[in-house]
């Protein structure tokens, strides 16, 4: 028999995991449960926030009851949820599902909170299974259970409300108590270019975009870096069958070629988000067995493909640093992957304001 406990409030270094209370509503309608989000369209339910939350207000009078409201200590209101379903005391197993506000998506926000209810469940409610699932249209959703240790199990073709597939994952306690689930190789690349991407965001915010680098504007090299992780990154041999950015033109991503066409900050900072975006989503896709393998087309596995961009974006953070530092003696921060992991991150741009 499973050791309920209810919805107790939990803590980690960023979260606070409680109870939802009847003034969340709002909250929770601009965060995560409004229609016009793009979360919306992965979410398997409907009805007014206010309804919502009292019916789990109500539901909390269970001692089986788990819904916690997941609240960023520094936002000080909910962002999403996660919570506890298909409990079966019977065979002392459960399913966990969660919603994070897409404001808020890679952070890690969602794996903290999974991270606490799974230790949570395992060591004090004394659960033996936890599962999990999400709609194939998600795959960033899988992720996240990859990354707490879950194992894929399988897929129930065309199951969701929408009716696309919905894969499913599981962990048992004996693999949670042993710590034999080592970290996969996926999730490790998928975190350093999480890591390298915060980098360039770095080098972008701080060197002077109109400084000359061999005969060319920096932010040609913004550009080019760019350009060449959107187009290289999944699988060069279709590169041309995809369509360009909208305002593109030939030779804008090679840094020599001469061009009259001047891209504000805004489109690319916007550029660089997007393609953000579309390498973390896709290596949400992947596991450990399919970075060996190559892409159609493609003479280059996938982790041939990885590091190729490393090295490339790498060597353009320090060219863009490079600048900085020649041009104001003030060295561009770089994050390592200690200081990431901890996310406990130094203030301001720069090591030190100035070094004479």
């Amino acid at each position: 028999m499973l050791n309920h406990k209810g919805t107790i409030t939990l803590e980690t270094e960023r979260l606070i995991l409680r109870r939802f209370h009847i003034g969340d509503a709002d909250a929770m309608f601009r965060n995560w449960a409004n229609s016009n989000l793009d979360i919306a369209k992965y979410l398997d339910w409907n009805g007014s926030t206010f309804n919502t939350i009292n019916n789990w207000i109500v539901a909390y009078e269970k001692d089986d009851s788990y819904n916690w409201a997941i609240v960023l200590k520094d936002l000080g209101e909910p962002i999403g949820y996660i919570n506890a379903h298909d409990i079966d005391d019977l065979r002392n197993m459960l399913e966990i599902g969660y919603a994070i506000g897409e404001k808020f998506w890679h952070k890690g926000i969602a794996t903290e909170a999974a991270r606490k209810i799974i230790a949570f469940f395992f060591e004090d409610v004394k659960v033996n299974r936890i599962a999990a699932k999400h709609n194939s249209t998600n795959p960033r959703s899988g992720g996240v259970m990859r990354k707490v240790g879950m194992s894929f199990e399988g897929t129930q073709r065309q199951a969701s409300r929408t009716g696309c597939d919905v894969v499913l994952y599981a962990l048992l306690a004996e693999d949670y108590f042993n710590k034999s689930q080592a970290v996969s190789n996926s999730s490790t690349i998928k975190e350093s270019l999480d890591l390298m991407f915060h980098n360039l965001k770095i080098a972008m915010d701080t060197v002077d975009w109109n400084a000359e680098v061999c005969g060319a504007p920096a932010w040609r090299y913004i550009y080019h870096t760019l350009h060449s992780a959107d187009k290289w990154f999944i699988n060069p041999s279709k590169r041309n069958e995809e369509p360009e950015p909208p305002f593109h033109t030939p030779g804008l991503d090679w840094p020599d070629t001469p061009s009259t066409v001047v891209l504000s900050r805004e489109t690319l900072y916007t550029y660089y988000e997007q393609v953000r975006q579309k390498i973390l989503d896709y290596c949400d896709s992947w596991n450990d067995s399919q970075l060996c393998e190559q892409p159609q087309g493609c003479v280059r596995t996938r982790l041939g493909l990885a590091l190729s961009q490393f090295r490339h974006i790498y060597a353009h953070i320090g060219i863009l640093n490079g600048v900085t530092i020649v041009n104001t003696n003030r060295y561009p921060r770089v994050i390592n992957e200690g200081t990431w992991h901890s996310r406990k991150f130094p203030e301001g741009l720069y090591d030190v304001e100035d070094k004479t």
